[in-house]
C-alpha cells in the first residue's frame, strides 16, 4: 500500500484524473496518449517491459510486450492494431490472443497491471520460437508523478488542449508466465503516462533507476535544429525532486544489440545533492519504431536492462537504459 501524500503525489501538477484519458486534438496527426510500466527483480534475472499507445487521429493503438527471464527476450509487437478494438476510456484492449489491462484502482497510488499473449522469442536458447507469455503484477507507487509541466516541453505543446507527461518509480509483485511455467515476481520499476504531440523524429537517451532507498530518472532529448539538448529528470530518497545536471560519457555499438551500451552517468539535483555511476548491460533488445517516421526508417532504438554502479561503492541500482538516434 503506497502511504505517501497526496500533497506529495501531486507536487509536480499532475492530478488523479490525470490516470485516465484526456481530450486530443483531431488536427494533429501523431497525437499520442500512452502509458507504459518496466520491472525487474533484485538479480535482473526476470525483467519486463511494456508500452500501450493510442493514436487517435490515425484511429490505430499499438502494443508492446517485452520479458526477460533467464536469457532469453520474449517479444510481442503489435503496433498497427484498431483503436476501435480498445476499450477505451479504459486501458485495456483484448482480441486475437492478445490482451491487456491496466486498473488505476488508487489514482497515482496503486493498480493492477495484468497482459496475456503470444511472443517470439528473440534472443536465447529458444529463438526463433513463439511461446505464450502472461504476466499480473500489482503495480505500487514509491514516489511522486513527476512531470516538468503542462504544455511547456518543445514539441509536446498543444495551443488548445492539454499536454503533459508523468514518470513515477513503483514497485511491482505478483507472477510472469512463460510456455505454462509460473514464475512469482516481487521487483521494482518505473511507469509512464503521456499525452499530447509526439515528434518521433527527434533523438533521446533515458535511464530509470531503482534502488532500497533511491530512485534516479533522467533523460536527455535533441529535436531536430537544436544546437543541444534538454536534460530533464528527477532523484527521490524521502521525497523527490527536479534536477538541474545530466551528464552522460557513453559509448554505442550499433552493430550489438544484447551489449549495445557503455559508459556513465551524472546527475545533480536542486538541493545540490549528487548520484554518478558506471553502467552494466545485462542485456537489451531492439524494439520497432519504423513506422513512426515518415517516410519510414530503421533507427536505433533499444532498451537496455542495466547495472548502475555509484561512484560512492554502494549498492548498485537496477533499472532500464532506453536511446533512439539515427544512423548517419
Amino acid at each position: 500500500m503506497s502511504t505517501i501524500s497526496d500533497e506529495e503525489l501531486t507536487k509536480f501538477g499532475i492530478q488523479f484524473r490525470d490516470e485516465t484519458m484526456h481530450p486530443f486534438d483531431p488536427g494533429v496527426e501523431w497525437w499520442n496518449e500512452s502509458w507504459f510500466w518496466d520491472w525487474y527483480n533484485d538479480d535482473g534475472s526476470v525483467a519486463g517491459h511494456c508500452r500501450v499507445g493510442y493514436f487517435p487521429s490515425q484511429k490505430r493503438g499499438w502494443i508492446w510486450f517485452h520479458l526477460y527471464v533467464d536469457g532469453e527476450w520474449i517479444v510481442v509487437e503489435e503496433p498497427r492494431l484498431p483503436l476501435a478494438d480498445f476499450q477505451t476510456p479504459r486501458i485495456a484492449y483484448q482480441g486475437w490472443g492478445l490482451r491487456l489491462v491496466y486498473d488505476p484502482i488508487e489514482p497515482l497510488r496503486r493498480g493492477r497491471f495484468r497482459f496475456e499473449g503470444f511472443g517470439r522469442v528473440t534472443a536465447g536458447r529458444r529463438v526463433g520460437m513463439m511461446l505464450p507469455v502472461a504476466a499480473a503484477l500489482d503495480v505500487v507507487s514509491i514516489g511522486a508523478p513527476h512531470s516538468t509541466g503542462r504544455n511547456n516541453v518543445p514539441g509536446h505543446i498543444s495551443d488548445e488542449f492539454d499536454a503533459c507527461r508523468f514518470e513515477q518509480p513503483v514497485t511491482l509483485s505478483g507472477e510472469i508466465h512463460v510456455d505454462g511455467k509460473s514464475i512469482p515476481f516481487d521487483g521494482r520499476g518505473e511507469r509512464d503516462h503521456s499525452w499530447g504531440p509526439r515528434p518521433w523524429n527527434m533523438e533521446w537517451t533515458f535511464f530509470a533507476l531503482n534502488g532500497d532507498d533511491l530512485r534516479v530518472m533522467c533523460v536527455q532529448v535533441k529535436l531536430p535544429g537544436m544546437s543541444g539538448p534538454i536534460s530533464v529528470g528527477y532523484i527521490n530518497r524521502d521525497n523527490s525532486q527536479n534536477l538541474t545536471q545530466v551528464n552522460y560519457d557513453l559509448k554505442f555499438d550499433n552493430n550489438n544489440v544484447l551489449q549495445p551500451i557503455a559508459g556513465h552517468i551524472d546527475v545533480v539535483a536542486e538541493d545540490g545533492s549528487t548520484f554518478g555511476g558506471k553502467l552494466e548491460v545485462i542485456s537489451a533488445m531492439e524494439i520497432d519504431i519504423t513506422h513512426t517516421f515518415v517516410p519510414p526508417e530503421r533507427p536505433i532504438y533499444r532498451r537496455a536492462l542495466v547495472r548502475v554502479h555509484p561512484d560512492d561503492g554502494s549498492k548498485p541500482l537496477l533499472g532500464w537504459a532506453e536511446f533512439n538516434y539515427f544512423l548517419k
